[in-house]
């Protein structure tokens, strides 16, 4: 359809099945969509090839607009310069690092990435990535300057966030260069180089790794909720104690009042009486739990005597038999709960005195082994607690 567009056409213009295109003459163009919208379009030929720019949405972008912008795309190709790629130039000398990353989650939203997974990305950039590199345009960046970010992570103690960082930060400078908004891409020099290896030669327990991953888990294990081995792994996110730990627990050690569990030193790897504190999701569970097993001593009698405890082998048994086990896709032990509290705690800006202390690790952090056990419970509370609230949503989430 041919013929000079004026406000009035366009503000009439009703949307049809299909795409519908009105010409205002010059190859500047209105095209409707099935869907009400309206986008200017210039189409051009340049060294032989058609080709097609953008020129924003009506009416945010008025005729008369559209107009100006065409009349100065024309000019460039006068000049022997294709328009879209000077647009492409201008774009990739103004887009910062944090226009770029949401363009690149868009992009994932539209290829059918699961929305958690893009949420648990922008968490992870909008907390460690985005204060320094936010506003910096792409073509400044240095691999310096994410090193340095890298590297205050890594001071934070969570390396595997650190390494997750440097992949999304390299995946949006992929993104950028392969649609001319960028050259090079400053992540890749990063590899090799010593400042970022692992710091820690021991052999880490399989654990989930990122918050969606962990939601799935939560909900996989509400499905043997009625067994002795669902019923604790249901309790074990939110204590994250050791196996062992969790399957021996004993009714005498638990203070509902007091909203604490006392796991006395005999019972612990460390040789020290661990205090946790009990969330309110905790109490509630284990309120139900007596109901069953409060007759006995234990949390989690045993099949064959009620006397003695469940084997905490069992709940290994179960991330098994639920596909966590060795070779899965996810994998995840009983003991990868308390890896996943450890990350996810820092990154959440938790006190690492009052997790270290949570984690029981024992010695191995000499400043905070001064401290006794008992304290920071006030301040352990609150962290239990939201934490629990936290594991909460994350189970919503994957739900639905």
């Amino acid at each position: 359809m041919s013929g000079k567009l004026s406000d009035a056409k366009i503000k009439n213009l009703k949307p049809g099945p299909k795409l519908t295109k009105y010409a205002d003459g010059g190859g500047l163009t209105l095209v409707v969509t099935p869907s009400g919208g309206k986008n200017w379009w210039f189409r051009y030929r340049f060294e032989g090839k058609e080709q097609t720019l953008s020129l924003g949405t009506y009416p945010v972008v008025t005729l008369l607009e559209a107009r100006e912008r065409h009349l100065a795309a024309k000019r460039e190709l006068e000049a022997g310069r294709s328009p879209a790629a000077v647009k492409q130039a201008q774009k990739a000398a103004a887009m910062t690092f944090e226009q770029a990353a949401a363009d690149f989650l868009d992009s994932r939203r539209e290829h059918g990435y699961a929305e958690q997974a893009i949420d648990d990305i922008q968490g992870r950039l909008k907390k460690h990535v985005f204060p320094a590199l936010g506003a910096r345009p792409l073509g400044e960046i240095t691999a310096r300057e994410i090193l340095e970010i890298l590297l205050a992570i890594r001071r934070l103690g969570i390396e595997e966030t650190a390494r997750r960082c440097r992949q999304y930060v390299s995946q949006v400078f992929q993104f950028v260069i392969v649609r001319g908004w960028a050259d090079r891409n400053p992540a890749v020099d990063l590899q090799g180089i010593p400042e970022l290896r692992k710091t820690s030669q021991v052999r880490h327990q399989r654990s989930v790794k990122t918050p969606a991953e962990l939601g799935r888990l939560l909900l996989d294990i509400e499905t043997i909720s009625n067994t002795m081995a669902g019923k604790a792994l249901g309790l074990a996110p939110y204590v994250f104690v050791r196996a062992g730990e969790l399957a021996g627990a004993r009714w005498a050690e638990i203070d509902i009042a007091s909203s604490l569990w006392r796991i006395p030193a005999e019972r612990m790897k460390a040789k020290g009486e661990h205090i946790v504190p009990l969330a309110r999701q905790v109490k509630e569970s284990l309120e139900a739990l007596h109901e069953l097993t409060g007759g006995g001593p234990c949390l989690f009698p045993g099949f064959k005597d009620g006397q003695a405890p469940m084997r905490p082998d069992t709940m290994r048994m179960a991330l098994i038999r639920l596909g966590y086990g060795p070779g899965a896709l996810v994998s995840h032990t009983t003991h990868g709960f308390k890896s996943c509290a450890s990350t996810f705690l820092r990154e959440q800006g938790f006190n690492p005195a009052w997790i270290e202390i949570q984690l029981a690790h024992g010695e191995r952090n000499k400043v905070i082994a001064a401290y006794n056990h008992a304290d920071y419970i006030p301040q352990r509370q609150d962290m239990m607690q939201s934490w629990a609230d936290y594991l909460d949503s994350l189970r919503e989430a994957a739900r639905v």
